[in-house]
């Protein structure tokens, strides 16, 4: 992690490991690792995942701000969560500069909340989140519906599920 401590570090990528889903694989879930730079857009990463099969945050396409923004703030919408696919965070403590990483049980998520929203008696968050892990689940349908609203806008029973692809144009076509 020595390079997150270096001035204009690159924080602004993806770095996907699919090694998980070799047929000689034993890892249990079967996921996909993404690692992502806190200063990439989460709308970037929200495209990516559903152009990739990677379900877990289509609903949250909506929220502005950047992959360390969404975390902070544990963006939610239409009972999905960031938190949902979070396995890890690394980020710069700015009280004494040293970078480390928290598990996800570290990360204290909570509805619409995260230990990286601590704030400094100057202004600052505590916390400067560099790179995020993801941990997804491959598929092309989403999440089931169970926000009851959402499921009649979509026109799906609740538990349903709907295609990636699909998801974000019926969505928006709604809100149009």
């Amino acid at each position: 992690m020595e390079l997150f401590n270096q001035p204009g570090a690159p924080r602004l990528r993806f770095d996907v490991d699919t090694s998980a889903c070799d047929l000689d694989d034993l890892a249990p879930c079967g996921g996909v690792d993404v690692r992502v730079g806190g200063d990439v857009a989460w709308a970037d990463l929200v495209r990516r995942a559903v152009d990739s099969a990677w379900p877990g945050v289509e609903r949250l396409g909506g929220y502005g701000g950047t992959v360390g923004d969404a975390v902070r703030e544990n963006a939610e919408a239409d009972g999905q969560a960031v938190a949902d696919v979070v396995a890890s965070v690394t980020a710069r403590d700015l009280t004494n500069g040293r970078t480390r990483g928290f598990a996800f049980t570290e990360c204290a998520f909570g509805p619409g909340t995260s230990r990286f929203q601590e704030w400094l008696p100057d202004g600052r968050y505590r916390y400067d989140v560099l790179e995020v892990a993801f941990l997804f689940q491959l598929g092309d349908l989403t999440t089931p519906i169970r926000d009851p609203e959402l499921a009649a806008v979509l026109g799906v029973a609740p538990g349903d599920r709907v295609p990636l692809a699909e998801y974000a144009a019926r969505r928006d076509g709604h809100r149009g």
